[in-house]
Formats: C-alpha cells, sequence, structure tokens
C-alpha cells in the first residue's frame, strides 16, 4: 500500500507540475505582452509629446492669425472711414465747381432782370417827363 500511496502522490504531483507548467507558460506569455504593451505605451507617450508640440505651435499660428484678422478688420474700417471722408470732399468741391461754372455761365433770364428794368425804366421816365412839359406841370425841363 506504501507503494500505492507513492503511486496515487506521484501522480498528483504529476498533474500539479504540469499545471504548474502551463501556469508558467501563461507567466511567460503574459510577460512578453506585458513587455509589448511597455513599448507601445513608450511609443504612445512619445508620440503625445510631439503632438502636444504641434498643438502649442497650432495654437500661436492661430493666435497670431486672429491677431492679423483682428488688424486687418480695423485697418478695413479705417479704410471705410477714409472713403467716407474723402466722399465728403469730393462732393464739397463738386459743390463749389457747380457753384463756380454758375457765376461763369451767363444766364439770360438774369441778365433780362437786371437790364429789363432800365430799358422799360428810362424810356417810360423820358416819356412820362415829356408829357409833365407838355403838359407844363413841370417847368424846369
Amino acid at each position: 500500500m506504501n507503494n500505492e500511496k507513492i503511486g496515487e502522490r506521484l501522480a498528483s504531483v504529476e498533474t500539479e507540475l504540469k499545471n504548474q507548467n502551463h501556469r508558467v507558460s501563461k507567466l511567460e506569455e503574459n510577460n512578453e505582452l506585458l513587455y509589448r504593451l511597455t513599448v507601445v505605451s513608450e511609443q504612445q507617450q512619445e508620440m503625445n509629446k510631439n503632438q502636444q508640440v504641434q498643438l502649442n505651435k497650432m495654437d500661436e499660428t492661430f493666435n497670431n492669425i486672429n491677431i492679423n484678422l483682428t488688424k486687418l478688420n480695423m485697418s478695413q474700417d479705417e479704410l471705410q472711414d477714409d472713403v467716407k471722408n474723402i466722399g465728403r470732399r469730393v462732393d464739397g468741391i463738386e459743390e463749389d465747381l457747380k457753384k463756380e461754372s454758375d457765376k461763369d455761365n451767363i444766364s439770360i433770364s438774369e441778365t433780362l432782370k437786371k437790364y429789363l428794368r432800365w430799358w422799360i425804366l428810362l424810356p417810360l421816365t423820358i416819356i412820362g417827363a415829356y408829357i409833365m412839359k407838355s403838359l407844363g406841370l413841370y417847368e424846369r425841363i
């Protein structure tokens, strides 16, 4: 019986050894996977650093673009104000030119108004004086 117990124990130990070998194989596989994961994690960290540098550069670039757009917008507003001022000045110059050209034009109606009084008033005065002299109302003429 002793031999039987030894045989049973030996079988039990062999079974346990197989289980241990299986567990060791799994641990070796896990160790290899852990190494791979470590390498991938280190690569990912390096990529993240590079990406952060690129994001910082992009942020700086976007800030510069924003500043430039703001300056461009402000200069556009100033340009519009300048154009409005130039438009007002041109309108004033056009009005002055129109007034000056109106002065240079000979207006028939203005001339008639100006001289018609003399053309009518002078002959009427002469005729009136003659009539008064003829009627004897005015002796000095």
